[in-house]
């Protein structure tokens, strides 16, 4: 139950993060409003990712765009205007190490990208890779995976159901469940778990290096699982101690001594005498000292906590009680934000910050100079944390200030943030031309090479048996490599060709032609003594070579018409009865 209930909270924290999607568009315009179609998640391996996530959606021309993933490891990117389904790639490091991950998303929502959403997404699309199938994306390779992503989720949870199981994960969809880079569940999980692919083989290690799971990413279910390499679960964390409560005015601040591996805090408290985990009231992922406020005059509080990690909760501390004060202050405006972060992306600039004490709303006030205030910035109202504000200008640095609002009125400013948007993303081009083209033949066959073309995804072969040969007028040879050999060819013939360089944007112009001849004939000598000679002076019997050719030299019975070369003289000499 303990660890239920820690996960629904963890669930509910990222959901307050994800839900860029509901923010009211701001006003005053001339900077562009809150998106209200984003897609959004974490990247993490354990720890957070430091970097950047581009999204590809699934025109027939994929646009991309890109945002930089924030401190705790969520970002959220503005998909107006784009088509669903969408590919994500993560280009970050976290501890030193350096990471390329994916993940997918059918739509808005949520797409976390870690190193299980990376192998979903390659064995989704039948890639050795995902990386395959972001730099191969267009709109085919996106249906594909979308069709095979429920499916491939399923059979990863199945397999791996003994190994999620541990980390009381094995109801966490990687992709789309909601979670928080913090170490717990799933997360606590890549931190005692190395996940790599690498060839079409999905490999997970211990710390140790031992094998827990090999398999084809093709084939995940037969894959080999090795149970006893599961890595033991930590240890839950000891009572906390050193617990205190002092009360004030309307409030409460309760303060305990860290506790070795504990991750985060519950406390626990009621009015009277004798709380205990069952009875009182929780609060959970509390931070020392603690200050509980809104609490009624004159009254006595009692209070435990308990440390909490991946793997459960502790006992309760030793109860500790505090009075407020009967004085109840006035209410007054929420405190300034603190903690604001703003991080840019393509036309993009995303806003953050941590919840303030009594606070109903917020306001964003933002403008193109430094020194934005109240009173000069363009104010978009009633923004969530974390709010997107799109349509902005490339390669421009934006200013920001965030205030809280409840009832009593607006705080003060926050400390002014910055950050600049990306640089515009250049319009894909078709390929160059093929350079290099030649054409060597051969019996019955013509080889035809070329100089790889930038930018080019494939290439296409057109062939005619006339100079003159075009992309209209040629036969198609789509998908050619080189060097290209065409067999079964007619001997004798000479064979024109053009090369074109093709990428998701087009296909380029042709290159210049090359031709090449296929050898002739090969000189049957027997067939033709047969056919020819021997109706006529067969009962001679065998000649020799130099016979035949006095023979043909003096026209006898008209052989000087033959035409004949010394080889295949040689050859019917050979033959002759």
């Amino acid at each position: 139950m303990t660890n239920l209930i820690k996960r629904t909270l963890a669930a509910i924290t990222v959901f307050s993060l994800a839900t860029v999607g509901l923010m009211l568009a701001g006003c005053g315009g001339g900077g562009g409003g809150l998106s209200s179609q984003t897609v959004s998640g974490t990247a993490a391996v354990g720890a957070p990712l430091s970097g950047q996530v581009s999204l590809k959606d699934s025109s027939n021309a994929p646009q991309t765009r890109t945002t930089v993933i924030a401190g705790d490891g969520t970002f959220a990117i503005d998909v107006t205007g784009l088509q669903a389904p969408f590919i994500l790639q993560a280009n970050g490091s976290a501890s030193g190490t350096t990471y390329k991950l994916h993940s997918f998303a059918e739509g808005t929502g949520t797409a976390n990208i870690n190193p299980l959403s990376d192998a979903i997404v390659a064995s989704a699309a039948g890639d050795a890779d995902a990386s395959k199938s972001y730099d191969d994306a267009d709109h085919d390779k996106l249906i594909k995976i979308k069709g095979n992503l429920a499916a491939t989720v399923d059979t990863l949870l199945n397999k791996l159901q003994l190994l999620l199981q541990k980390y009381n994960a094995q109801n966490t969809n990687p992709i789309t469940s909601r979670y928080i880079a913090n170490h717990m569940d799933l997360d606590g999980m890549f931190d005692n778990v190395k996940i790599t692919v690498a060839n079409g083989v999905l490999s997970i290690l211990n710390n140790n290096g031992a094998v827990i799971y090999s398999g084809n990413l093709a084939d995940i279910a037969n894959g080999n699982f090795y149970p006893g390499n599961i890595p033991s679960t930590p240890t839950a964390p000891m009572a906390p101690t050193g617990v205190a409560a002092v009360g004030a005015a309307g409030q409460v601040t309760i303060s305990w001594t860290a506790v070795s591996n504990a991750t985060s805090y519950n406390i626990y408290y009621a009015t009277t005498s004798g709380v205990t985990t069952g009875t009182g009231t929780k609060i959970a992922n509390a931070t020392t000292p603690y200050v509980q406020s809104g609490l009624s005059a004159g009254t006595t509080y009692y209070y435990l906590v308990t440390a909490v990690n991946s793997t459960g909760e502790s006992v309760a501390s030793a109860q500790v009680s505090a009075t407020t004060s009967a004085a109840v202050p006035t209410p007054a405006a929420p405190a300034a934000p603190t903690g604001v972060t703003a991080t840019g992306g393509t036309k993009q600039v995303t806003i953050s910050w941590p919840a303030v004490s009594g606070a109903t709303s917020y306001n964003i006030y933002y403008a193109t100079a430094s020194g934005v205030t109240t009173a000069n910035g363009t104010k978009i109202g009633n923004a969530t944390s974390p709010a997107v504000q799109t349509g902005l200008s490339d390669s421009t640095t934006y200013y920001y200030v965030v205030t809280a609002v409840n009832s009593s009125g607006e705080s003060t400013a926050s400390v002014q943030v910055a950050a600049t948007t990306l640089a515009a993303v250049p319009a894909p081009t078709v390929p160059a031309v093929p350079t290099g083209v030649t054409a060597t033949g051969g019996a019955n066959q013509v080889t035809v090479s070329w100089s790889a073309a930038s930018g080019a995804t494939s290439y296409n072969l057109y062939y005619s048996t006339a100079s003159g040969v075009t992309t209209a007028n040629g036969t198609k040879i789509a998908g050619a490599t080189t060097p290209y050999v065409q067999t079964g060819l007619t001997a004798g013939t000479t064979y024109y060709y053009i090369v074109t360089a093709v990428n998701s944007t087009g296909e380029s112009a042709a290159s210049a032609q090359a031709s090449a001849a296929t050898s002739a004939p090969a000189f049957d000598a027997l067939a033709y003594y047969n056919s020819v000679c021997l109706g006529c002076h067969g009962s001679l019997g065998v000649r020799t070579a130099a016979q035949i050719q006095t023979a043909i030299t003096a026209n006898r019975g008209g052989m000087g018409s033959l035409g004949l070369t010394a080889a295949q003289i040689a050859a019917i000499a050979a033959v002759s009865y």
